[in-house]
């Protein structure tokens, strides 16, 4: 397995990952396969050597206290019925692909709830549902929180459910909005506060003070600028403050799994600022120092991936967490924000077109998404670039390689779903009219002219000055004939209604092939991309094998700025058998695109 270590105390840079031996359950313990793990403000200043006299930190040591994942094995004394449930735990040692976890520490999770939300949930839940219970809030009390971050916006949120005016004080302007959106009512502390909840420490922290009002309650937590806040108890009780310390937040193991079980239950949905795998464990905690991050930052140590292991019908299709995959010499990782699905996705899935399947397979050719890490010899791209481009395979996934000679930087015109949708659908159009050689001032029809190839094949055609006529339903006609196509409706009388042609693209594979011979007087003006029965036709059966094809092609369209690809509709990456299902049955205007989760934060 992988874990990060600090190797010494001192910057981000001494977190390095390296590989360890698997992890053995002992008695009352189990081993947690780690999806995601919570990193804290406090690992940061622990990694620096701050506080070794009470936590007993000594490098190489791994850093972190929280994860959520599933149950890999059970020590002796532990029910096995745990084994492969969705759990959250304290820890020590979180960042890593495996951790011990005690099994009166462990917190079953709701289905509802993701990983990466758990373990960002799991301390600052805790934390913040103990604070609001003791601050005793009513409707109408004045609470200011100060250091709006991942604790403190969670407060945010509880404090205003409860019906108090809450003020969140924050430097940024992104975490200020944050707030407002979580139900903030000022973003600007004035005058005196009932409760004051003190995220921060130091010098903030007396700040925080000389805010609340005669007879308030003061939570001074937090120690973000080294200690907590400086309160002279006289002064306090002369004004009849009640100051409440880190003991607010410090909990016996058995009422912490208590109060971490009724925030993983609450509907509480924790702000995740920053999403990383462990190999930018770094990268967290520079994030964390910066004080420039929105809410949390977890680390991630497994991805999702939607893989088959049998081919059938969609049900097939299962997601499954896998190891964050590593870029070789060319390659660069990408964080999937979206992924595009295709017709010879499914057919891929049914076995029409691959060899018996040897190990389970997965699916989509086409990504959008952010550079999360390079290759050696990989130049010209950084971390954190937005881009796009087509994979061997398996693009519906959290995190997913590339060649580096395959990708294109997205425009910022372009939404990560848009530019999802375009390599697979404008590589095949540029391919196909090429292979038909049509000609400005001659006619083009197009079957299926509403899908992602016929329509991005439509819009080259007609820059070019060719008449462009195509089948589709008659609920998209209004959309071809804004972009210039004539539409003819699907079903019989299709050829009549339609007229001669000089060229055919079949995109639809509903049987029009003769028909379409017919029209043009040759069947070597007629290319099908979906046909099998091409052969027997005498028509071009077009694939990826022949023909211009390639990023320089994809990206020579999509900076011309002539094609405009609609998303018919988007599905998150856990029902990506419904996506399939569409594709393969539905008759849809544009294109089907996934959404992952790994650009969640973004």
């Amino acid at each position: 397995m992988r874990i990060v270590e600090a190797t010494s105390f001192g910057g981000p840079e001494v977190l390095r990952v390296r590989e360890a031996d698997d992890l053995t359950a002992g008695p009352g313990q189990v081993v947690v396969g780690v999806v995601a793990a919570d990193v804290l403000s406090v690992e940061a200043q622990l990694r620096t050597g701050w506080g070794t006299e009470w936590s007993g930190a000594r490098p190489p040591f791994v850093p972190g206290t929280g994860v959520a994942g599933r149950v890999l094995s059970a020590g002796e004394g532990v029910d096995p019925s745990w084994v492969g449930r969705r759990v959250a735990a304290s820890v020590s040692g979180g960042y890593a692909e495996q951790a011990l976890a005690d099994l009166d520490g462990l917190i079953a999770l709701p289905d509802e709830l993701g990983f990466p939300e758990a373990a960002a949930l799991l301390q600052v839940g805790a934390a913040a549902i103990s604070l609001i219970e003791a601050a005793e809030l009513k409707p109408g009390s004045r609470v200011l929180v100060t250091g709006a971050g991942g604790l403190g916006l969670v407060l945010v949120e509880l404090a205003a459910a409860a019906g108090a005016e809450v003020t969140a004080s924050a430097t940024a302007v992104a975490k200020r909005q944050r707030a407002e959106r979580l139900g903030a009512a000022h973003t600007e502390p004035k005058g005196a506060y009932d409760v004051v909840f003190d995220g921060v420490g130091g010098e903030m922290g007396a700040r925080a003070f000389e805010l609340t009002a005669p007879g308030g309650r003061l939570f001074a937590y937090g120690v973000m600028q080294g200690s907590p806040a400086a309160v002279d108890p006289e002064l306090a009780a002369a004004r009849g403050i009640t100051v409440i310390g880190m003991e607010q937040v410090q909990f016996t193991p058995e009422r912490f799994r208590a109060m971490a079980e009724r925030a993983m239950n609450a509907g509480i949905t924790p702000t995740i600022g920053l999403a990383v795998p462990l190999d930018r464990a770094a990268e967290a905690h520079a994030a964390i120092e910066s004080r420039a991050l929105v809410g949390k930052a977890v680390l991630l140590a497994r991805s999702r991936a939607v893989r088959y292991r049998e081919f059938g019908e969609p049900d097939v299709l299962s997601l499954d967490e896998v190891p964050i995959p590593s870029p070789g010499p060319g390659q660069v990782r990408i964080a999937v924000r979206a992924a595009g699905v295709n017709a010879i996705d499914w057919k891929f899935r049914r076995g029409f077109m691959v060899v018996p399947l040897e190990e389970p397979a997965g699916t989509g050719l086409e990504v959008s998404g952010t550079v999360d890490a390079l290759g050696e010899g990989v130049e010209g791209w950084s971390v954190g670039q937005p881009v796009f481009g087509r994979v061997a395979t398996g693009g519906l996934a959290d995190h997913v390689l590339i060649e580096a000679a395959e990708l294109l930087a997205k425009p910022e015109r372009l939404s990560f779903e848009e530019a999802a949708a375009l390599p697979v659908a404008t590589e095949t159009a540029v391919r196909t009219l090429a292979e038909l050689g049509v000609e400005r001032g001659q006619r083009l029809l197009i079957h299926a002219v509403a899908g992602g190839v016929g329509l991005v094949a439509a819009q080259l055609a007609l820059s070019r000055g060719i008449e462009v006529v195509g089948t589709a339903s008659e609920g998209h006609h209004a959309f071809l004939r804004e972009l210039g196509v004539t539409p003819v409706t699907y079903g019989e009388g299709w050829a009549e209604r339609t007229g001669p042609v000089d060229a055919v693209l079949d995109a639809s594979g509903r049987g029009v092939l003769a028909d379409s011979v017919r029209l043009t007087g040759d069947p070597a003006r007629v290319v099908t991309i979906a046909d099998p029965s091409a052969g027997e036709h005498g028509v071009l059966f077009s694939s990826g094998s022949s023909g211009p094809s390639g990023p320089s092609v994809v990206g020579e369209v999509v900076d011309g700025g002539a094609v405009r690809m609609p998303i018919a509709r988007t599905f998150p990456l856990e029902r990506a058998a419904d996506a399939h299902r569409l594709s393969e049955h539905g008759h849809l205007l544009g294109k089907i695109v996934v959404i992952t989760e790994a650009g969640l934060p973004q």
